[in-house]
């Protein structure tokens, strides 16, 4: 058993650190609740956009293409554009995103990508994009836990990025067109982003996207999928607002309004000017670059809500270990106050 002062040595060291990690956690806390306000303030936007360009592509007819919209049947290669951390201390959020590109890459799709009640679990894996395997893969990685982790696989990484704590539209819109390029070169037959999204503080889910080519069925694919996680994000919230309203009386007026906010997004029509020729060039690139600008979002949002339960688990197991350490000085003290006078009492037994 160790001695009485590298116990007290220990227990300091423990308590110091405590204070760092609770330091760290109410840094993380702060930065998510920014992160967390941009990410769902930009969503409605991104879900119009993309209402708009579904509701766009069934209008185009058999004249009207774009390269965005056809397959590279002569290219060999996929590319996908990882989005990590830049930093540790973060849980699994980036030992999940692993697993993902791990399925990604070998075109299979694992039940642990998708956390959940069981009935949840099947809803949502029956809604998972289709995985195809990828003989050769390219790489765009934002986030230095990413681009080592492509190092390791032997992937091609084609280009890096940093993952600043500021999210701009202008690294989004600079990747956008690095990778629009790139596709109508024909480098690559389809585009993937493959990122951390922002379901709640307590729960950041790994997402496979597929961009390009931009296809109607891709679309609905994925649209579906975030619509049954925005409505299990909401649930809690939307019962509780139900238990409001029927103590105040007003129960089939908040049914009545959200039935009529349904009817209206269901009914929601579209008008393009000036004609959809002239519209459909600027429509597909800025929809590239909103959604690689939304991931970014979801990322940092999940980066720092996974940060701070992180912080906030080893900051309890840090005070549950001083206690524990504590627990063992009093006992080690008291054995050897015991001792002591054990040793005062045998040796005046002695003398007498």
């Amino acid at each position: 058993m160790p001695n009485t002062k590298e116990l007290r040595r220990r227990i300091r060291s423990v308590k110091n650190m405590s204070q760092i990690t609770k330091a760290m956690q109410m840094v993380a806390a702060t930065k998510m609740r920014r992160a967390q306000n941009q990410a769902t303030s930009g969503r409605p936007y991104t879900t119009t956009l993309h209402k708009a360009v579904m509701a766009l592509l069934p209008k185009l007819g058999d004249k009207i293409s774009h390269p965005l919209l056809s397959d590279n049947g002569s290219a060999t290669a996929a590319a996908a554009l990882l989005i990590t951390t830049d930093k540790g201390l973060c849980g699994s959020l980036n030992t999940n995103i692993f697993k993902a590109v791990t399925s990604f890459i070998s075109g299979s799709s694992h039940p642990e990508l998708v956390s959940g009640s069981s009935n949840q679990m099947e809803s949502r894996a029956g809604k998972m994009p289709k995985l195809v395997r990828h003989d050769k893969l390219v790489f765009y990685t934002i986030g230095k836990k990413g681009r080592t982790f492509v190092a390791k696989m032997n992937k091609d990484l084609v280009a890096d990025f940093e993952n600043s704590d500021i999210v701009t539209f202008q690294l989004a819109s600079q990747i956008g067109k690095m990778v629009t390029k790139a596709y109508i070169a024909g480098e690559f037959s389809s585009f993937t982003i493959i990122y951390p999204d922002f379901v709640s503080a307590l729960r950041q889910e790994p997402r496979i996207m597929p961009l390009l080519p931009i296809n109607l069925e891709s679309m609905k694919e994925f649209y579906d999928m975030a619509l049954s996680d925005s409505v299990i994000a909401k649930r809690d919230e939307h019962s509780s607002s139900l238990r409001g309203a029927e103590r105040r009386g007003n129960l089939d007026e908040k049914r009545n309004q959200d039935r009529d906010a349904k009817a209206r997004d269901d009914n929601a029509e579209f008008l393009f000017e000036p004609n959809l020729s002239e519209l459909l060039d600027f429509v597909v690139t800025h929809y590239v670059k909103v959604k690689i600008y939304q991931a970014l979002l979801e990322t940092k949002a999940s980066e720092h809500s996974a940060r701070m339960i992180a912080m906030q688990n080893a900051t309890d197991n840090a005070k549950e270990l001083a206690q524990d350490l504590t627990l063992s000085y009093n006992q080690t003290r008291q054995e050897g106050i015991t001792k002591e006078l054990l040793e005062i009492t045998s040796a005046l037994a002695a003398l007498e």
